[in-house]
């Protein structure tokens, strides 16, 4: 889950949780469509999440490689031209299973099965590596406006959160649900819970949780999008609209091609929502248009 674009919401209708809203399927048209743009190669090593950098005009993809709980150190992040063009391969190297990924202040911080590990986006140097307390299965990022990093753990059921340089527990339990995607804007939170489909608001004060959307099968990324309204994805291969009130359209289909849609992400100066295809090796990028 990542940030990029932030106008357009109710912060009104948030805060309620939607209650008074209708989050099933729609079956009337969409009022948003995708086109796809482009496709990459098929390049990569098991792509879980792809992120756009607007100071560099660069697409950072994870690469899981042999999906493994042990530190096999395999796995590597790539760059790619926002025309879908590969420009290095192997750029940072020596990680294991790097999964969900976010920038802050020339830093890309991704989740590395139980490190969080610090990047430069100008030179690809590993400037730290973060151990949270029992972490086994961190997979997604989101940073907020002063530069604190909340990672989900989905098999501890948790959040951490690294600040300043320390990392800490900042949810201990998220009940009987895997967290998997996590998005982050001032007062706004809100994580995907890929054991139930379910898609939660979040209070960062009070950290209690309030519904939001279900049915939305292995639920991943979330990515806002301009004029309103997210975008989250199933990993088994779907992309959803949600409006302001909570209404739900499906946008994208390619399970039957067996094409997961993992950690996906909206870059908002391209255009384009970049969906990491996990087991397809390719990153496919889809143009956003009202009807």
């Amino acid at each position: 889950m990542k940030k990029f674009l932030r106008n357009g919401v109710c912060p009104f209708l948030f805060m309620l949780g939607l209650s008074n809203c209708n989050s099933s399927l729609f079956t009337a048209r969409a009022p948003l469509q995708l086109q796809q743009a482009w496709a990459s190669d098929n390049a990569f090593k098991t792509p879980e999440s792809a992120q756009y950098d607007p100071q560099r005009n660069v697409i950072y993809v994870s690469n899981i490689n042999k999906s493994s709980k042990s530190k096999d150190g395999d796995g590597f992040i790539s760059r790619l031209s926002p025309n879908g063009e590969l420009d290095e391969l192997y750029w940072v190297t020596g990680l294991s299973n790097p999964r969900g990924m976010a920038i802050y202040n020339n830093v890309l911080y991704v989740a590395d099965t139980d490190e969080i590990v610090a990047i430069s986006t100008q030179s690809g140097a590993v400037l730290g590596r973060y151990t949270p307390d029992r972490a086994e299965y961190l997979n997604d990022v989101a940073v907020d406006n002063t530069g604190n990093v909340y990672v989900t753990d989905s098999e501890q059921k948790r959040i951490y959160l690294l600040r300043n340089g320390r990392v800490s527990t900042w949810m201990d339990n998220t009940g009987r649900e895997k967290p998997n995607g996590i998005f982050i804007e001032g007062d706004r939170m809100i994580v995907a819970f890929m054991s139930s489909g379910e898609v939660r608001l979040v209070d960062p004060q009070t950290k209690n949780f309030s519904d939001w959307v279900d049915g939305i099968p292995s639920a991943d990324g979330i990515a806002e999008v301009t004029g309103g309204g997210y975008l989250v994805s199933s990993w088994e291969g779907e992309v959803y609209y949600i409006d302001e009130r909570r209404r739900k359209w499906r946008l994208l289909n390619t399970k039957p091609q067996n094409i997961n849609a993992a950690d996906i992400s909206y870059a908002e100066r391209p255009g384009l929502l970049l969906v990491p295809t996990f087991n397809d090796n390719r990153v496919v990028a889809y143009r956003l248009s009202t009807r």
